[in-house]
């Protein structure tokens, strides 16, 4: 199945750009988005599997993403990474002491 985005009139000018740059890897030459299945001995059910998986894949390219919130890390999260470096570094100072002499 062979369906091109830059044509399609299901979607809006900015969800067309929008699936270009997400499934940039799968367009060929001409802008075409090939799907193609052969689960079963129907070509009818093959066509369906392929339309819907089609459906699947632009859907899941016209989701946009959330933000990322900036978080800080949480005063006892601090103590916590610290308290493990002084730890660690206690247990390497530990080994190069030379108790021998």
């Amino acid at each position: 199945m062979l369906w091109n985005p830059a044509s399609s009139a299901a979607l809006s000018p900015d969800e067309k750009l929008l699936v270009i740059a997400k499934l940039a890897a799968r367009l060929d030459s001409e802008g075409n988005i090939r799907v193609v299945a052969s689960d079963t001995r129907s070509q009818k059910q093959n066509r369906d599997l392929a339309e819907s998986r089609l459906a699947d894949l632009v859907r899941r390219a016209l989701i946009v993403p959330r933000k990322r919130k900036a978080t800080k890390p949480s005063h006892a999260s601090k103590e916590r990474r610290l308290d493990t470096k002084k730890r660690d570094a206690k247990k390497k100072s530990d080994r190069r002491s030379n108790h021998w002499e």
